[in-house]
């Protein structure tokens, strides 16, 4: 079963990797595909070297497994900050530099033992040290991933959100490999060179075969999941759009504008408020007002001026004060021109029906 799994996540992996640049051609698909060909190198590397005489024929290949581990979750780390919207600045590349050191000294370490064979390398000392070494990058990436998909959900708006599970199943990968490189580093130190000479030992081999196989390769199915609910992943642009500031140089000093007029003199509530009346309030013209909106929230005017309205409108429906106020009343005292307006805007934005929020909140039956 193991061989069969071994064979099957190559091919699916190699494959994977070979498809999506020939969707686009573009920085971001040429990532990913880097990212699944690796992950297919690494499958057909261990799967030669644990099934086949490789490790016997040529054992100097014993190394590339762990270079492979070093460099697939620096790739998908770059991935990640290129579609949360970061540009590929050169210091990112500096997720490479621990891969590039590691991976020299391996190769000298190799090369400067007259003998290399499996017994000189599998279950010894240097070869915990390089499992060590991997699991420690692959953590610390993995934090650095989490840290930032966090930062980055919490700023999004309701435009990309769904688009928001991709990175996050990208971050929950680069956190199981973590975690089979843990699996990995414990067995070796736990077990030994001398794994073969018991049936606990043999075990634990099956159970840590198994779940690299199946963790490394649960990433295809989301990225085919992905590629057909959410094309957008494949066409290269970021899921976060980045505020051009040179664009709008005086864009934080204008949203903190647009903010104080909804938060303080209420402009949204005036039922006859539209872009031009709200820019020329602002004092700029209508069509930098939008670039604000857009830009800096992600959102069109309408959006934005319907969300505050029913985030008034949620405030009338559970205040005591207000209890007595008729749908119609709430729609127009929130800012809206009909009842039929505020109630498609309501239930797009709450969920539900003005009654049923009013329902859920108060606890009691209007």
């Amino acid at each position: 079963m193991a061989v069969a799994l071994f064979i099957w996540g190559f091919i699916q992996s190699f494959i994977v990797g070979l498809i999506i640049p020939m969707v686009k051609r573009v920085k971001a698909n040429f990532l990913l595909s880097a990212i699944f060909i690796i992950t297919a190198s690494n499958i057909l590397f261990q799967y030669l070297l644990r099934y086949r005489e490789l490790k016997n024929t040529h054992p100097n290949y014993l190394i590339v497994p762990d270079i492979l581990d070093l460099v697939l979750p620096s790739l998908v780390l770059l991935y990640v900050n290129y579609i949360l919207g970061k540009p590929l600045l050169k210091r990112r590349y500096g997720y490479f530099i621990i891969p590039i050191i590691w991976s020299v000294i391996l190769i000298l370490y190799v090369n400067l033992i007259e003998s290399f064979t499996f017994e000189t390398y599998i279950g010894t000392n240097f070869h915990k040290l390089s499992l060590s070494i991997i699991f420690g990058w692959k953590f610390f990436l993995f934090y650095k991933a989490l840290t930032l998909y966090k930062k980055e959900f919490k700023l999004a708006n309701s435009k990309n959100i769904s688009l928001f599970l991709w990175p996050k199943v990208l971050v929950i990968f680069m956190g199981l490999i973590a975690y089979i490189a843990f699996v990995n580093m414990i067995y070796w130190f736990i077990v030994g060179v001398h794994h073969d000479a018991s049936g606990f030992a043999q075990i634990m081999q099956q159970l840590t075969e198994i779940n690299y196989l199946l963790f490394t390769s649960s990433i295809i199915f989301m990225t085919i999941f992905f590629a057909f609910k959410y094309p957008k992943i494949l066409s290269g642009a970021p899921i976060v759009k980045r505020v051009d500031e040179a664009a709008l140089p005086d864009g934080k000093k204008l949203l903190k504008k647009l903010n104080t007029l909804i938060d303080d003199e209420k402009v949204h509530l005036d039922t006859e408020l539209d872009e031009k009346k709200l820019a020329d309030i602002m004092g700029i013209q209508s069509y930098l007002l939008s670039k604000l909106i857009n830009d800096y929230l992600g959102k069109s005017f309408s959006e934005f001026i319907n969300e505050k309205r029913i985030e008034e409108a949620q405030r009338l429906l559970t205040s005591k004060e207000h209890k007595d106020l008729t749908v119609f009343a709430v729609a127009i005292d929130s800012g809206f021109r009909s009842e039929s307006v505020f109630y498609v805007n309501f239930k797009k934005i709450s969920g539900c029906t003005p009654n049923q929020y009013k329902q859920r909140k108060l606890g009691a039956k209007v």
